[in-house]
Formats: structure tokens, C-alpha cells, sequence
């Protein structure tokens, strides 16, 4: 197990912890629990607030989960819902998904509020998936009327339909740092304003109209685009042979998180975050091992 450093970056997570089904065989993911198990592997302390179910698919997402040092004290056995799972196949030699829903994440319960206060988190994390349903939308809301964190990351992850601009909209208005790839960005853009918008454009009709602090728009190989203190501008991105991209984007936001918390500076944590994203897109699995060079890096 992962040595959990409390004296540094405390970070709560919020969302789905689900099951990819490729192939017959079964990978624990979901965007918010890998989030949290990178901000352990990127030396910080990571909570993740979730719902599983009473299945063997549950228990073995909890151990898991404590296998990677991730914190899973609020996460809530539902007896009468599933574990999150999620089909991936391919269409057209394209992977193709269907994310079955009435799951547990579904019905995420409210923590007791102590739970969260007394936790002193710096950093709070979520995405849109989990607020498809009520019940989780409802809890999710109830953090950002009661608890306050020096960050609040918003990483929109659009999944096919379950996102709406109500979602977004909503999740802008409570988030100091927005992250989104380019491709999410057209049809944020669409969206809301009814026409494409170059990447400079959107980033500053968001932070105009929702007053976010920083706007990340990830583009795969080519980096990332930043906007802060209305300074917009790109950070290249590194070559790598990409192995298995599941898991980078969600890499890339943690160590963004860890160098931006310690820092403050945009640049120092964007080029970082580049590097371990491209790392882990060129390593097997969600969650590889860090390389050495990783590891000095982060520290």
C-alpha cells in the first residue's frame, strides 16, 4: 500500500467508481476514483465520496481502492443497487461504451456534514456523471452550499447523454478551475453559445460568464491551453507512443492539482501534468506503477 502523506495536499473526491468491462475482463475506473488514486501516487492524500454495491464487484472495489491508498471511509454500500459497470466494445473498429445506469453512484447518500468539514481538505474534486441522477446531484449540491475548499476542480468528462447544460452550467457557477479537452470544447460551445469558438474563445466567454479562476483545455498530444489572470496560452505536449490512453487525462489532473496547489503557477503545473499524462498514456492500465523519473519529478 501507498504511504498517504497527511502533511500534504488533502484532496476529496466525488463521483463514480464503476467497472469497465473489455473484453471479458473487468477494470476498476470511473474518472473521480482515478483521480484519487493518482493524487496518492502524485504524494498527496486523496478521499473519494461514492457508492457501491453489495456485490463482489463492491467489495472489490473497496479493496482496491485501499490497495491504492485512496481513502474510502465515505464511500456507501447500497444494498439494493449494483456496482457501476460499464460495457466497452468496439463499432467499426472504434471503442464504443454503454454505461449502465439505476447503479449505485446513482444514489450517492450525504455524508454526515462533520465527515467532510472536519477533514481539512484543500482541493475538491467532480465531474458530470454522477450528477445524472437526483439523489447524487443532490449530495454533490450540498458540499458546495456548506463546504468551503481553497480549490474547487471541475473536470466535465462528457459521457454520450449524460450530461445536459443545466449539469454544466450549475457545476461552472461552484468550480475555480474548469478542465476540458478540445474536442468537449466545440460541443460546450454549441451548447451554450450556438456556434464553434476557437479554444481562446471559449476559455474567455467561460471565465466572463461563470468567473472561474483557471481554464485547462487538454488536447492530447499537443498539450494544453491555459487561461489565467487573462493570460491565455499553450503548453506543448509530450511524443510518446501512446499504449493505453485510459487513465492519462485523469493523471494529467492530479499532478496538475499537486504542482498548482504547491506553487500557484500555471506553467510549472502544466508542464508537469503534460509529462505524467503522456507517461501513463504510454504505460498499461489506468493506474500503472510511476516511473523513477516520475517520482523525482512530482517530488
Amino acid at each position: 500500500m501507498y504511504d498517504i502523506k497527511y502533511s500534504a495536499m488533502k484532496v476529496l473526491a466525488f463521483g463514480e467508481i464503476l467497472w469497465d468491462i473489455i473484453e471479458g475482463e473487468y477494470h476498476l475506473g470511473g474518472a473521480p476514483f482515478n483521480f484519487a488514486a493518482h493524487v496518492v501516487k502524485c504524494g498527496g492524500a486523496s478521499t473519494i465520496i461514492s457508492a457501491v454495491g453489495t456485490d463482489r464487484l463492491g467489495k472489490q472495489a473497496i479493496d482496491e481502492a485501499k490497495a491504492l491508498g485512496v481513502d474510502v471511509s465515505l464511500i456507501a454500500t447500497i444494498p439494493d443497487k449494483p456496482t457501476g459497470t460499464v460495457d466497452v466494445f468496439l463499432a467499426n473498429g472504434q471503442p464504443d461504451y454503454t454505461i449502465h445506469e439505476g447503479v449505485a453512484f446513482d444514489v450517492i447518500p450525504m455524508p454526515a456534514g462533520h465527515e467532510i468539514k472536519s477533514g481539512g481538505y484543500d482541493v475538491f474534486y467532480f465531474g458530470s456523471l454522477a450528477q445524472r441522477s437526483t439523489t447524487s446531484k443532490k449530495s454533490l449540491q450540498w458540499i458546495f452550499d456548506h463546504v468551503k475548499f481553497r480549490h474547487v476542480f471541475y473536470d466535465i468528462n462528457l459521457r454520450k447523454d449524460f450530461y445536459s447544460k443545466e449539469i454544466v452550467e450549475n457545476s461552472l457557477h461552484h468550480c475555480s478551475i474548469f478542465k476540458i479537452n478540445d474536442t468537449e470544447s466545440k460541443a460546450i460551445a454549441k451548447l451554450f453559445y450556438g456556434k464553434e469558438l476557437t479554444l481562446e474563445e471559449f476559455a474567455r466567454k467561460i471565465v466572463a460568464d461563470y468567473k472561474v479562476e483557471v481554464i485547462i483545455i487538454t488536447a492530447a498530444e499537443k498539450g494544453c491551453y491555459l487561461l489565467k489572470d487573462n493570460h491565455f496560452f499553450h503548453m506543448p505536449g509530450e511524443v510518446v507512443k501512446v499504449v493505453d490512453a485510459v487513465g492519462a487525462g485523469d493523471s494529467f489532473s492530479a499532478a496538475f492539482m499537486k504542482a498548482y496547489d504547491k506553487t500557484g503557477n500555471v506553467s510549472v503545473a502544466s508542464a508537469i501534468a503534460n509529462k505524467v499524462g503522456a507517461y501513463v498514456a504510454s504505460s498499461r492500465g489506468a493506474i500503472p506503477p510511476y516511473s523513477e523519473e516520475i517520482k523525482k519529478l512530482l517530488a
